[in-house]
């Protein structure tokens, strides 16, 4: 049987994008989906933009949208693939191996000196 998976998009710069992530994926492995892949996709501005630039090209505000249009990049989307697994309690006798901690969050094992957590994004005082 095929593993269920959903994929969801986090729209904005990558700051914002990651942000968003790291905060719906503690939500979502404690109803037992754990991200498998991410990719950042950079905005575009569309040909609409960049004709009515053009278009207005003849009066000086045309030029500054143009040149508007060339620097700022618009936001991009960040699509994450999230795997349903069951979910595993760990058991108090469980303990990290040397120079490892359990993450209070996701419970997941990572390095001691980590200062955020690689799959839930939770972040150590």
């Amino acid at each position: 049987m095929e593993p269920k998976r959903i994929t969801r998009s986090y729209r904005g710069y990558p700051e914002e994008a990651q942000t968003s992530y790291a905060a719906d994926a503690k939500k979502m492995a404690k109803d037992g989906w754990y991200p498998i892949s991410e990719r950042y996709e950079p905005g575009t501005w569309g040909c609409l933009a960049f004709t009515v630039a053009l278009l207005l090209c003849f009066i000086l505000v045309g030029i500054l949208i143009f040149f508007y249009l060339i620097i700022v990049k618009p936001r991009g989307t960040l699509y994450v693939t999230y795997e349903a697994r069951a979910v595993s309690h760990i058991s108090v006798d469980t303990q990290p191996g040397r120079g490892e901690k359990i993450c209070p969050d996701c419970a997941e094992t990572i390095k001691e000196k980590a200062k955020v957590c690689r799959y839930c994004g939770y972040r150590f005082n």
